[in-house]
Order: C-alpha cells, then structure tokens, then sequence
C-alpha cells in the first residue's frame, strides 16, 4: 500500500426528508444569500425545489436562481454564474441534480473568490486556494461529486472537457434523499450506474500490491450495483435499492476505495474527449469504452482480472484456464451494461469514424497499463 493523505470534510445527510435539514446547516454557516443552480429536468418532479425556497424563505435567507445548467457543464455558463455571484455577493452555493449542477456550482464557488484568471487554473492544473460554501441536494446517484474534490467543465470552443482536482472543491455539505431519485428516466439512472461502478473500477485496476482491503471495499461496492442496478431498473420506486445506489456514489469517488492505491482512470480520460465532442452522456460513454479498454489490457495482469471476474461476478475459477475466466468476467461487465440498457459499441454511442484523429488526438493515458494515441485506436476498434 502506497503512503496517503485522506480528507474528506463533508458533513451528509441522507435518508427520508433529508432536504429538511438544510436551513439548520445554512444557520451555522451563517448564510444569508444563496445562489442556488440547477437544470429544468425530471430531477425537479418531487417538488424538491419548491421545498427549499420554502426554507429559504422560513429561514429569511436571500436566494439567486440560476437554472440554464446543462450536462456536460459548460465553462461559459460557470463564468456567468460566477459574474452574478460577485454582483450579487452571495455568500454560499447549492446544487440541486447531479455532477453537473454540482460542478458548475464548485466552479461558480471557486470563481467568486478569484483574483486572477479563473479558467487559467484549469488548463494549467492550478488548485484554487479558497471557494465560497458549497451544498448539494442530490437527485441522481452518478457522478459522486458531492463527496468528491474533482470539477470538470466542457470548453465548448475547443471541444474537450478538462477537469482540475481542488480541495476547496469538497462539498461543505451534502443532502441525500434517495426518494428524489424516483422520477429520473431509465436511462439516467443506467448512466448513473455505470459512472459509479467505472469509478470504482478505475481504482480496483492497479499496478499497487498490499491493498487487500480496499481491493475488498471496491468488490464490495461492484457486488452492491450488480446486485441493486437491476432491480431499480424494474421498480424505479424500490427505496432500499435507491438508497444502497445513491451511498454507494459517494464512496466510490471521495477515495474510500481508492487510497493507498495508484489509480488508472484511463476509461475516463478517453470517454472525456468523447463527452466533449458529441455532448453525449458520460456514463453511455463509459458503458462503451470500460469492455474495450478491459479487453486490451487484461494480459498485463491475469490474476487480477481473474480475481475481478470470481469476485465480483461469480465466475468459476480454473487454475487451467486462468485467461479464460479474465475474459469470462470482461464478457459479463459488457452484458450488464448492455442489461441496464447502455450502448456498448461506438455506433450505439454516435461516434463517427471520421473524427478518430481527433478523438485518439496524440495524448498518454492511465496508468495500470500506460496509453498512446495507437493503444487508444485499438480500443476504440474493439469498441467498434
């Protein structure tokens, strides 16, 4: 195991009617002016959003509403945001949704209290230092960005996502009613799904010996979505399957499974590029690329691959036919996607042939087995 720092500030609420405590924590912040960000999806049908202006207005605490955040957070509506924070001078932010609106609301944070150029810190990979107060209610289980220290935004003039990694990111607090789950599409929460069960996978891949025990924690949590993905797909009103998916989110991306470990992320790294081109849905992405990438690399290290594949989905071992088990387990993780309904090939997903310069673009990726522009075209044509 490698030496670690873990921090991980942010208070949670979770349960039924969590959102009722958010006046009590906006009191001992001391907030009296919001801004409050989110999209006009399904994510509002529970009335979540009435529910907290009513608060706020109990509560006597002032709110601004921005609510053209879109997927695939884009760089020129957090500068927007960021503009209205300072004229405003609000005092804390709150993400109603999922990643995006969260990500937007960390950049909207982060933005108000910078003196220099924010997207500069961005493209050079340079932290901010402070950030206003940021909450979330969160109403798809996904990204895990309301535990997270991560912020990524679409620079639609280029085309790509860039994502910088930032303490003052962590979400100060975070509310988790599993019910606000209930009114998401199908196909959101398949994508929710598979974000976190690639967030995991992303760190079970690894070339760190001595880590039995988050190698067990990230089992745990691949188990838990095989187990519960499934039955939330048939009654998207089951709680306890609702529940176990939204906590699992968080874990799988605040580090719980991830210290001590190098982690690989390279799935990610290529679904980014193409989220940013074709604004397509980043778990769809991920269900696509995940099979491919295993596919190409599971000769760098068979006994982990066996390990993932009687672990995690069952297989049979066979001390004979070790690569047969790997790619036993790789075949199940592709048909799962496939169960939740996400595409698992580069048509399902739109990805045409002619942008592959462009998507293979030249760029070194992860890390459990390192990446060039002729690794990443390979697996994109086993994604084919």
């Amino acid at each position: 195991m490698d030496n670690f720092s873990f921090y991980s500030p942010t208070k949670f609420y979770f349960g039924k009617n969590a959102e009722k405590n958010l006046g009590e924590m906006l009191n001992k912040l001391s907030s009296k002016k919001i801004m409050i960000l989110h999209m006009n999806g399904p994510e509002l049908n529970s009335g979540i959003l009435d529910r907290v202006k009513e608060i706020l207005n109990r509560e006597k605490i002032q709110y601004v509403e921005m609510n053209e955040v879109k997927a695939n957070p884009r760089v020129e509506y957090s500068l927007k945001c960021i503009e209205v924070a300072k004229k405003e001078k609000v005092d804390s932010v709150l993400a109603i949704g999922g990643g995006s609106c969260i990500d937007t609301a960390k950049a909207t944070a982060a933005g108000a209290l910078c003196k220099d150029d924010f997207w500069m810190h961005f493209e050079k990979g340079i932290p901010f230092e402070k950030a206003l107060p940021i909450g979330c209610i969160v109403t798809i289980a996904a990204s895990g960005s309301e535990g997270s220290e991560a912020c990524l935004l679409k620079d639609e003039k280029n085309n790509i996502k860039v994502g910088l990694h930032s303490e003052v990111f962590r979400p100060t607090y975070a509310i988790e009613n599993p019910e606000l789950t209930y009114s998401l599409p199908k196909y959101q929460t398949a994508c929710g799904v598979t974000d976190i069960m690639m967030h995991v996978i992303e760190r079970y891949f690894t070339n760190t010996v001595g880590t039995e025990l988050t190698d067990q924690l990230a089992e745990g949590v691949l188990r838990t979505m095989v187990k519960y993905g499934p039955i939330v797909m048939k009654n998207p009103k089951d709680y306890e399957a609702r529940a176990q998916i939204m906590w699992a989110g968080v874990i799988a991306h605040n580090d719980t499974c991830g210290v001590g470990r190098e982690i690989d992320l390279a799935s990610h790294f290529i679904q980014d590029v193409i989220g940013g081109l074709y604004d397509s849905v980043h778990g769809a992405g991920l269900a696509t690329i995940c099979p491919a990438w295993m596919k190409y690399v599971y000769k760098h290290d068979i006994p982990r691959f066996v390990r993932y594949a009687t672990e995690v989905w069952n297989v049979k071992n066979d001390p004979f036919h070790q690569e047969e088990v790997a790619l036993e387990g790789i075949r199940k993780t592709k048909n799962f996607f496939k169960l939740l309904g996400m595409p698992t090939t580069l048509e399902e997903l739109g990805v045409d042939e002619k942008d592959m310069d462009f998507l293979c673009g030249g760029r070194v990726v992860g890390h459990f087995v390192e990446l060039h522009e002729d690794d990443i075209r390979e697996i994109y044509k086993l994604a084919k």
